[in-house]
């Protein structure tokens, strides 16, 4: 499979397949990938269309697919929760990729990456995927350039990494901070490593990172204090469940032993190096009831009214005390 930043070199030169598949769930690198192909494959007048299988309905998109009209424009689909198709709709899709319409671009999106199971393995089989999982640090590098360039600025390797060592949980994270970095600039000046020194987040005592090894290290006391100053600075709680399901998805990893691609853990470098030590702090079985926990902490912040808060708090209280 083409690297990320390789595919995206492909779009922003014009050659941009009919249909791709993106699986990962970064949600950064599927709006960045998005937007890419929106940029050089719409021209004026075209439009975007995007479906959810959450809340439409598969004939839908399908139906939109096979429309013709008598002056056809580009058109851009975007289908989120694709896995949800089934049955005989699964198949019209089959069918439709082996021979898509040349002036609409289907952008179909999965959350996991599972290349070898179910309806991933049927679609890899015809078109392009897109690995839109946390980014490898060699891949954050060359899109935090890439995005840079294309903005004006130049970006010095070690501010660079200085920005992935500090905040480099996320691409999309590693991005907002540069935004805020050329809002003070004048173009074609480089971010420097002084310049990150003195300007990322300088008032904020903690980082997300600073969350994840203080749980790593079941530090309750001191993981409750990060996580309060986390959402008073503003940090999403859906972010920092987030970065929870990161580190004991990592643990996991490692506790039962499954072969990982070198060099990915989705986590910086400090908090890498705490994963070993941390599997004698954390059993197997109570990595796996954390990861269940951590999901339904999700989808209740996300549909409920429940003050975040405290769910956080109790969260982060139960993963350091125990959860039974």
């Amino acid at each position: 499979m083409p690297a990320f930043n390789d595919t995206i070199r492909k779009v922003t030169t014009g050659t941009i397949a009919p249909v791709y598949l993106l699986a990962g769930g970064d949600g950064y690198l599927e709006d960045f990938f998005i937007g890419e192909v929106a940029r050089h494959f719409l021209s004026e007048g075209s439009r975007k269309q995007v479906f959810s299988l959450d809340d439409d309905r598969a004939e839908q998109v399908l139906a939109e697919l096979n429309a013709y009209g008598l002056f056809q424009d580009r058109q851009l689909l975007v289908v989120r929760q694709v896995q949800r198709i089934k049955g005989a709709v699964r198949e019209e899709l089959l069918t439709y990729i082996v021979n898509p319409n040349p002036d609409k671009c289907l952008l179909l999106v999965m959350e996991d990456y599972q290349p070898t199971k179910g309806l991933q393995k049927s679609l890899a089989k015809s078109i392009p995927v897109v690995d839109t999982r946390p980014p490898f640090p060699d891949t954050l590098r060359s899109l935090a350039n890439y995005y840079a360039k294309q903005k004006g600025f130049v970006l010095r390797s070690d501010a660079l990494e200085l920005l992935i060592d500090l905040i480099g949980d996320s691409a999309g994270h590693v991005m907002s901070e540069l935004d805020k970095l050329f809002t003070q600039m004048e173009m074609g000046e480089a971010v420097t490593r002084e310049l990150v020194e003195a300007q990322v987040c300088p008032d904020r005592s903690f980082q997300l990172w600073h969350f994840q090894e203080a749980v790593a290290r079941r530090e309750t006391g001191q993981s409750l204090r990060i996580c309060v100053s986390l959402m008073e600075y503003g940090t999403q709680s859906t972010r920092i469940v987030g970065s929870l399901s990161t580190l004991f998805c990592q643990l996991l990893f490692i506790q039962t032993g499954t072969n990982m691609e070198r060099g990915y853990t989705g986590l910086n470098k400090l908090v890498t190096k705490q994963l070993r030590p941390m599997r004698r702090l954390y059993t197997p079985a109570e990595t796996t009831r954390i990861l269940r926990k951590l999901r339904a902490t999700d989808v209740s912040l996300k549909s409920t009214s429940i003050a975040s808060d405290q769910m956080l708090i109790a969260l982060v209280a139960g993963i350091c005390r125990g959860i039974g």
